[in-house]
């Protein structure tokens, strides 16, 4: 089950940065930097399969990355949403977008976006 966290500010966030980046003009940096200064901690493990995991366990809040593959996200985002979380790309989009994709328990969904 998904964490019951209503507050930005109480809120532990999972990303990860794509392996080549180096050809992003939007790599994640900026993004991070925002979040970072709106959140209580980030973390970064490595995998996205295990950050949707840890969302849909409610051991952190919410999960974003870029530049994915489906493989990469298409288990864990089912086992978010069946946890009772919301799976979307960076707009609000409610999906499957490996190449931007943010899960949250559903109650940080709206105060993320605008950091998006």
């Amino acid at each position: 089950m998904v964490s019951p966290e209503t507050s930005l500010e109480n809120s532990m966030i999972a990303t990860g940065f794509a392996c080549l980046r180096q050809y992003l003009p939007d790599n994640n940096l900026g993004r991070f930097a925002r979040i970072a200064q709106k959140t209580s901690g980030q973390r970064r493990f490595g995998s996205a399969a295990l950050d949707l995991c840890l969302v849909a366990d409610g051991q952190v809040d919410a999960f974003w990355e870029q530049e994915l593959n489906l493989y990469d996200v298409a288990a864990g985002a089912l086992i978010v949403q069946e946890a009772g979380g919301t799976v979307t790309d960076f707009l609000g989009n409610p999906g499957v977008f490996p190449k931007q994709i943010l899960a949250t328990n559903g109650k940080l969904l709206d105060p993320l976006l605008p950091l998006m």
